[in-house]
């Protein structure tokens, strides 16, 4: 067995830049130690929720959007919105609309045809439906009204119902009820409970 001669020099230096580097370690780990003492618990929660939980935090928010999307490659539809957030990496994929949205039908020469607006707007992206909240108001293209507080829009069978009280101005006379059903374009509808049946009096009516 050869034993090597350790220079006494080298030995001292090695020594003390371990040492060293053992000092910075531990003033970093005292100093992370510190930072993280002196947070509360629901910061520190806060922190640690929001960087890593898709379901809360955005994929992307945008604000001030307007675009135009298609749905089956022949449909076109033109957003306006004050923000959009997109929750691309949760569980149920989904897009938010919490300061209201406007959606307007276009025809092929992108002209407008109808339009939804709301105060609030939830889209699940694999169902394909929107959830919408809060002076719900739709004008399709032979000039019919339709007011209530929640819609749902199934665009992937292709029709609109809600379960609230709904309020509709069509030729000339007002019909208001409950259980309403439509197509897309509103053309044809059905509603289940109807309330009243009565000639539009401008005075009277919920609109500007």
């Amino acid at each position: 067995m050869v034993l090597e001669e350790q220079n006494p020099v080298t030995a001292t230096r090695d020594t003390h830049a371990s040492r060293a580097w053992s000092l910075r370690c531990c003033s970093l780990l005292m100093l992370t130690v510190l930072a993280l003492s002196g947070c509360k618990d629901g910061e520190l929660k806060s922190v640690v929720d929001h960087a890593t939980d898709p379901e809360r935090v955005p994929t992307m928010a945008t604000h001030d959007v307007q675009t135009i999307i298609s749905d089956d490659g022949h449909t076109r539809y033109r957003i306006t919105t004050e923000q959009w957030l997109m929750f691309e990496e949760a569980r149920e994929p989904h897009w938010v609309f919490p300061e209201g949205v406007k959606a307007e039908e276009l025809d092929s020469a992108y002209a407008v045809t109808s339009t939804i607006e709301c105060d609030s707007a939830y889209y699940d992206k694999h169902k394909q439906q929107w959830d919408l909240n809060g002076n719900v108001r739709i004008t399709n293209e032979g000039g019919d009204i339709i007011l209530t507080d929640q819609l749902y829009w199934d665009q992937g069978r292709h029709k609109l119902y809600s379960e609230a009280f709904i309020h509709i101005e069509k030729q000339g006379r007002v019909i208001e009820g409950y259980g309403y059903e439509s197509n897309e374009t509103f053309s044809t509808y059905t509603l289940r409970r109807v309330e009243a049946i009565f000639p539009i009096d401008e005075s009277r009516m919920p609109h500007p």
